[in-house]
């Protein structure tokens, strides 16, 4: 039977080679030698028979023949969706790799398309083993089969998958040793920033309100100081509200001067003192856009956690889980069982501020199709510990009261406490401590949260001569149920939403024993309308609404309860421009309200920060009080300086007009005065890099007055061997500052994002940012030449396939190039020098040396000889 499959395998290549060339022949072979049912001169054969084919994907051919089981007339295929084509042969054809999910189940994976398949599903030949029918394929893969009697070959066409941005990346080491050093600035002032604010009070009164801001480094720490005027015009109403001296890093931290606490003060007023935080096996939550301020409670919280990411989709969908869909990072991915949930376990999920979390739906496994995204949803108890980790956390100073007539202010009790975390378990962390606050207390908490699951509790306590304990209790059974309890002993507070059905929620929250309020949410919304509506009802039967409606550009907003209401009805003429009519009540004595029609402008240009350049409404008021003009107007067009102007004709409860004027002016001192950014106070707890790439057309060094900034493309940085993107740098002038959290990091450049006749003389360094300022740093970019020109050999002919190099004084290779057909070839990014010549490693050519000095050309055309 073996030496009888051999023979005819062997007649079946015979008739493919043929049938490649001469059709005919093949036809007639295949008549002489395969029976068929699709003539009526012959008798249907009872079993279908074996035969070969090609494969062919698309119009590239994999597989030149394999056996499989069918039947075709001549030109047709005859019962084409029951041929069956061996299970490997499949797999191999259509690049999909094969891994076993459980006993008999296999998931099977290609470039455009995942599917489970139960082994026990499919026939067993027994000739050809597994196989797969033509049917069974196309309902798998959702893809085109035919035959093609031409090519005598089944034919897939497989749809193209286009976007290839999301793979899994291996995090490679940070190598920092041999790197050029660029240390942070000791000691500097970063930015100082004023406030006034200008309200008239009364009908001849100006009151001027102020307050100064400044920030720096002082030996690897940031300071920060800030001064409250009562009266901007008068120095004696000045006041200290906060000087504080903050060092960070992975595995410690500093405070000293004005701070928080890490235990609720029961004394009152602010403490000034000194803090510092150990922490053992993990790195803290790292604080980049903070403008609060240093908080040793967040210090506290590791910077990222493990989470539990689950939702619910049809059964065979693959799901993907990225992280910040710009870069488009795979984290893990699943195919949905018969069940319909998917869930991602011990998710490693960080929570700084670029970090976001989404996944992508592919409905059937096809990875060719576009993804339904939604936002990755997550539980997440930011005090828990990794497991086996520890902090310590021990302070000492003094609380100030600060009177009206004081700078200083009084420093009066004495404060000092000490705390520890540990991470038990990964879904254990407890703590334990003890302050001096007005007495003796101790301290105690618990924060647990067991992994799978949606419970999360926290529970603090503080013991002493009143005890005080705070309890957190949730469940948040996203999507279906969201409810939580919390009590403090004297109080139990409780929140529920659930949603009933998918447009429908049910929502209550309150007070046990006292008031608390029961209402129902509705939201429906497509591509050019929404609309959500709320009702609830509290426990004495007041009743309160709210209404959000969109119709294309027509947004109307409504609210109100038993004592006022608020209606806003806007159009959008452009993305800019808008007219508003807004009416509010306020159920009084005076029963008052205030209706107010008005232009509105937005510029659709913004800073950095999101801030709009210009805002502009004017308008008229008409209520109970009167009726006048409405005029407000901003601008953040000046850099560094932000300016707004209100003023209102009446008001809903009072007939005097209102006028205010602000002004926000900042200033930048590192590396000369500039206009400086108005989030000044993001660098309490960060740090960053000023980044200058210049020409230096004279290659030394230093930038000279004469050479200029080069700021037209900023994508040529990466950081910590990821590529840093355009949105998370911010161009301030002539240079592009890069916010990070203070350590030393690797930055190398992308030599491709700069001028092709200018290139940085160094590629990598090793730089260390500290809080309070940018750590500068100037890149040299220096004239960059290329030697173009043809090799011929010693008759003159052009030299194709040539390996011309040049190397420099040291015998190094600076740059090698292959000649084309033509003998032409091409030295790039060489500097000054005097280069030696070779090609295929032979220096006997004709001239075998050049130099290149500034009074170049950056394109040298020197044609070659070989001797």
């Amino acid at each position: 039977m073996k030496n009888f499959l051999k023979l005819f395998g062997l007649i079946g290549c015979l008739q493919l080679i043929i049938s490649s060339n001469l059709n005919w022949l093949t036809r007639s072979s295949l008549a002489a030698t395969m029976p068929t049912t699709a003539s009526a001169e012959h008798t249907p054969d009872p079993q279908p028979t074996l035969f070969i084919v090609g494969l062919t994907v698309g119009r590239r051919t994999v597989n030149s023949g394999v056996l499989v089981r069918g039947e075709v007339d001549d030109t047709e295929s005859i019962n084409f969706e029951d041929w069956l084509v061996p299970y490997n042969a499949i797999l191999e054809a259509l690049n999909f790799t094969s891994k076993v999910v459980e006993e008999d189940i296999v998931e099977l994976r290609s470039p455009f398309k995942v599917v489970q398949l139960n082994l026990n599903d499919l026939q067993t030949d027994p000739e050809l083993g597994l196989v797969l029918s033509v049917a069974q394929m196309r309902e798998l893969f959702g893809i085109l089969i035919e035959f093609d009697w031409r090519e005598y070959a089944i034919v897939f066409q497989v749809p193209e998958v286009s976007n290839t941005r999301r793979t899994r990346r291996q995090d490679r080491p940070i190598i920092l040793e041999g790197l050029p050093e660029v240390s942070a600035p000791n000691f500097n002032i970063s930015g100082v920033q004023q406030e006034v604010n200008s309200t008239r009070i009364g009908e001849n009164q100006i009151n001027n309100r102020g307050q100064f801001s400044a920030v720096g480094t002082l030996f690897e720490s940031s300071w920060f100081l800030r001064l409250n005027q009562r009266d901007f015009s008068e120095s004696e109403t000045w006041q200290l509200s906060e000087l504080q001296f903050l060092k960070q890093t992975d595995g410690a931290d500093y405070y000293l001067g004005s701070q928080p606490t890490f235990w609720r003060s029961q004394s009152g007023g602010e403490f000034w003192g000194f803090t510092t935080i150990q922490r053992r096996g993990y790195n803290p939550f790292p604080v980049l856009r903070n403008n609060g301020g240093a908080n040793p409670q967040q210090r506290l919280q590791p910077e990222s956690v493990t989470a539990t990411i689950t939702g619910q989709a049809k059964p065979g969908t693959v799901v993907q889980l990225v992280n910040n869909l710009q870069s488009g990072e795979l984290l893990a991915e699943q195919v949905v069982d018969d069940s319909g949930v998917y869930r991602f376990n011990a998710v490693r999920v960080g929570r700084s501020f670029n970090n976001q979390y989404y996944v992508l739906l592919y409905p059937n496994g096809s990875l060719a199709a576009e993804p339904i995204i939604e936002e990755a949803r997550f539980s997440v108890l930011l005090e828990q510990l990794p497991a086996g980790t520890s902090a310590w956390a021990v302070s000492a100073g003094w609380k100030r009261q600060l009177n009206f007539d004081e700078f200083w202010g009084d420093f009066t009790d004495f404060n000092a406490g000490v705390s520890s975390r540990w991470g038990l378990s990964e879904d254990l962390t407890v703590g334990l401590g003890a302050f001096y606050d007005l007495g003796m207390n101790g301290l105690a908490e618990i924060f647990y949260q067991p992994k799978g699951t949606p419970f999360i509790a926290s529970i603090s306590g503080i013991l002493g001569e009143e005890t005080d304990v705070d309890i957190n209790l949730v469940w948040d059974g996203y999507p279906n149920l969201l409810a939580s309890l919390s009590s403090d002993l004297e109080d139990t507070r409780y929140s529920l939403d659930w949603r009933v059905f998918p447009r429908l929620r049910l929502i209550a929250n309150g007070t046990f024993g006292d008031l608390g309020s029961f209402g129902i949410q509705y939201f429906a919304g497509g591509s050019n309308y929404s609309t959500l509506a709320r009702l609830n009802v509290d426990t004495e039967g007041d009743l309160s609404w709210n209404l959000n409606q969109q119709l294309g550009r027509l947004y109307l907003f409504h609210q109100g309860n038993k004592s006022s209401s608020l209606s806003d009805l806007s159009y959008r003429f452009t993305p800019s421009h808008y007219g508003v009519l807004n009416y509010r009540t306020l159920n009084s004595s005076m029963d008052n309200y205030l209706l107010s029609a008005f232009w509105r402008y937005r510029s659709p240009n913004r800073t950095y920060f999101g801030e709009t350049l210009w805002q502009s409404e004017l308008g008229y008021l008409l209520g109970s009080q009167g009726h006048g003009l409405y005029v407000n107007a901003s601008t953040a067009i000046l850099p560094g300086i932000a300016l707004e102007l209100r003023y209102e004709g009446i008001s809903l409860t009072s007939e005097q007009s209102q006028f205010r004027l602000q002004l926000v002016s900042s200033l930048g001192l590192q590396q000369g005065i500039r206009p400086g950014d108005r989030q000044l106070e993001r660098l309490r707890t960060a740090g960053g890099l000023s980044i200058q790439p210049f020409y230096d057309r004279n290659s030394n060094g230093k930038r000279d007055g004469n050479e200029e900034i080069y700021t037209d493309s900023s994508e040529f940085l990466i950081l910590n061997n990821q590529l840093v993107e355009p949105w998370e740098i911010e161009v301030k002038g002539d240079r592009f500052l890069l916010p990070l959290p203070p350590a030393t990091y690797r930055l190398d450049l992308e030599a491709a994002g700069f001028p092709p006749d200018f290139q940085p003389s160094t590629n990598s360094w090793a730089v260390e940012v500290v809080e309070g300022s940018f750590t500068p740093l100037m890149i040299p970019l220096q004239p960059s030449y290329t030697l173009a020109g043809v090799v011929t050999d010693s008759e003159g002919k052009p030299i194709a396939g040539a390996r011309v190099e040049a190397f420099s004084s040291d015998g190094t290779s600076a740059s090698l190039s292959i000649t084309n057909t033509a003998g032409v070839y091409y030295l790039e990014q060489l500097r000054e020098g005097t280069y030696q010549l070779k090609v295929n490693g032979d220096g006997a050519i004709e001239p075998h040396t050049i130099t290149i000095d500034r009074s170049s050309e950056t394109l040298l055309e020197f044609n070659l000889q070989q001797l």
